[in-house]
């Protein structure tokens, strides 16, 4: 199972009961047995603890210095050359959907002794079209070019409204920076790029370099794949791409994916013609069905097709591509049935 940033806030309400039941029964949560000597991080039941890697084969435990933090040159998590990055995939059997943007302003965070400018990410997420977690990450590249994650505020919604805040972090005395990627990743390096057990913790080993992926608009090479160990014990594999960074995730049959981002896949300006007619049509059609204009909406459908169609015959993203096609079907779908709310909501979903 994709061990989505929703889950990890769930378990971190887990762990920190499970904190004070050992407590309780007199048990330090540092107690279950583990190799001697090693350090020991609970898993999410709080009854053994995690498998991770020896300090000795861990690349992040040197202290960063921040000169200049928002000049983000690492190719592999290129926060600020990257404005806006779309994933797509299913998590859980459900169509799952993320967008990261990065924000106009920064972030001044105080750790180590240090005042670090952080940029500031928003990422949000969708589960079947329903919003799930907006989070705002603060990141900052070191002096040895490693950038690191400094902390998120985080917003988890339950039925449209924000439910709690479950993995809210920030580095500072009690939750460290973490080095979410090296300056120049090899095989066999391991760092944490969250950790703050009982909030938020993973543990990442490099397990290979020099890789050549299919990108949206074409191959992209030197890419790294990463194992990821998650707090509840279980492992995945991610991909990390240069110019866009996190590439895909998945496990157990759920995938994410990069569909598209900016400016690496961007079309040359202007706008085409042919999808400046698609978002007009898509937003008329929506008022149209809002008043049962079921003629006009059925002329609309018409114009986004074509509009479609003309743009499609030229270089689109496979996985844009296809959400495209279904959205444009949901759509058709919904005005021959003259269902005003589901024509209108799929009218936003082709917009």
């Amino acid at each position: 199972m994709t061990y989505t940033r929703i889950q990890q806030a769930e378990l971190a309400g887990v762990l920190a009961t499970a904190a004070l039941a050992l407590a309780a029964c007199g048990r330090a949560p540092s107690e279950p047995a583990g190799p001697p000597g090693a350090e020991c991080i609970l898993n999410e039941q709080g009854s053994e603890c995690l498998p991770v890697a020896p300090a000795s084969e861990r690349v992040d435990l040197a202290t960063p210095v921040f000169s200049n933090p928002t000049q983000v040159s690492n190719p592999l998590h290129p926060t600020a050359m990257t404005k806006s990055i779309l994933m797509l995939g299913s998590v859980d059997g459900l169509p799952f959907r993320t967008e990261v943007t990065l924000l106009p302003e920064t972030k001044r965070i105080e750790w180590n002794g240090q005042t670090i400018e952080a940029l500031v990410s928003q990422y949000v997420a969708f589960s079947h079209g329903r919003i799930l977690e907006v989070a705002l990450d603060w990141y900052a590249q070191a002096d040895d070019g490693s950038v690191w994650y400094l902390g998120e505020d985080v917003f988890n919604y339950e039925d449209g409204r924000v439910a709690d805040t479950h993995g809210t972090w920030i580095a500072g005395p009690d939750s460290p920076g973490a080095m979410i990627m090296p300056a120049d990743p090899q095989v066999g390096d391991v760092y944490r790029p969250e950790n703050a057990p009982g909030v938020v913790f993973e543990e990442v080993t490099v397990s290979k370099v020099g890789q050549t992926v299919q990108g949206p608009t074409g191959p992209v090479s030197g890419a790294i794949v990463v194992t990821e160990l998650l707090m509840d014990g279980s492992t995945e594999d991610k991909i990390f791409a240069p110019g866009y960074g996190e590439f895909s995730t998945g496990a157990g049959g759920d995938l994410e994916a990069v569909a598209l981002a900016v400016p690496i896949d961007a079309l040359p300006e202007p706008v085409p013609a042919e999808l400046e007619r698609l978002v007009s049509a898509a937003g008329e059609m929506l008022a149209d069905s809002q008043q049962d204009n079921w003629a006009a909406a059925d002329a609309g459908l018409a114009e986004i097709t074509g509009a479609w169609d003309v743009h499609r015959a030229g270089q689109v993203p496979p996985m844009i591509e296809q959400v495209m096609d279904e959205a444009i079907q949901a759509l058709a779908a919904a005005v021959q049935r003259q269902d005003r709310a589901a024509a209108g909501q799929a009218a936003i979903g082709v917009a």
